[in-house]
């Protein structure tokens, strides 16, 4: 019963807990930032404070935030008393497993979202990329210091299925020279497929997909590279004008998006794929 209150606790959606405290939180694309904090994004029962270089779940937050020790924490988040609580340390979220060979991800990116071969397998050599065991792509997300922390998981299916397994604030990204420019897309595909469209002026850029809407991770990126400028490379949508709106009033942001004919990047590749350019 413990062990299952301690998962409860860890899962518990720390956005709602803190808005039932009063705390004043304002969203930002898919995140929340604490007002008083702005390098404090909340996402679900995960959070990042870059200022601190803190990271972690529900029950860590208030550890540090609110100085609880474990058990308290785990009582605020659950209303419910623990005997004894043992601060076990929580279990990092499993790797995809490799599969033998990435016969399918080249297939699909290659041939139904139409990147050249080439790139696909630079990036497989490179490491940035795999095919798990279920046949999904596996865009590796590093940190800022090209540390592996997680993936951008795409399906290769009919069904769509798209997943991110990486704390906020990172995303899959490429760096060509020294970046002076900082573009960020929705999704690793059309970050690639702008790559392959404009590859010859995108020197000394640093290309980062925010696996959708994630203003964290252009916060993140921001603190490690001050200096450079900020464009947004988002889809042509609602949502895309919207987040462009939010960013603007915060940052100084510009934008850099397909012509309006296309709903995103890809789209356009495989238009001019199609006409022949």
């Amino acid at each position: 019963m413990e062990t299952e209150l301690i998962r409860q606790a860890r899962q518990t959606d720390l956005v709602a807990y803190l808005i039932s405290r009063g705390e004043p939180l304002k969203r930002i694309g898919a995140n929340y930032v604490h007002k008083d904090h702005d390098s404090l994004f909340i996402k679900g029962n995960m959070f990042t404070w870059y200022s601190r270089g803190k990271q972690g779940n529900s029950v860590d937050f208030l550890m540090l935030y609110y100085e609880m020790n474990f058990r308290e924490a785990v009582e605020a988040l659950t209303d419910n008393v623990l005997p004894t609580v043992e601060n076990a340390p929580q279990k990092p979220v499993e790797a995809s497993q490799r599969a033998s060979d990435e016969k399918r991800v080249i297939g699909y990116l290659c041939k139904k979202r139409g990147l050249k071969t080439a790139y696909i397998v630079d990036l497989i050599r490179r490491g940035k990329l795999f095919q798990d065991i279920r046949g999904n792509c596996n865009f590796v997300i590093c940190d800022w210091q090209e540390k592996s922390i997680g993936a951008e998981i795409v399906g290769t299916g009919d069904v769509r299925y798209k997943q991110v397994t990486s704390h906020s604030g990172f995303g899959f990204h490429i760096v060509t020279g020294k970046p002076t420019r900082a573009l960020y897309f929705e999704s690793a595909i059309d970050l690639l497929s702008c790559y392959q469209m404009y590859k010859d002026k995108l020197r000394n850029h640093i290309l980062v997909s925010l696996g959708g809407l994630n203003s964290s991770v252009l916060y993140g990126l921001q603190s490690c590279y001050p200096d450079v400028e900020h464009w947004l490379c988002v889809d042509n949508d609602k949502a895309g004008d919207n987040f462009i709106a939010e960013m603007r009033r915060q940052l100084a942001i510009k934008v850099f998006r397909p012509p309006t004919e296309y709903k995103d990047w890809n789209e356009m590749l495989l238009s001019e794929r199609k006409d022949g350019q």
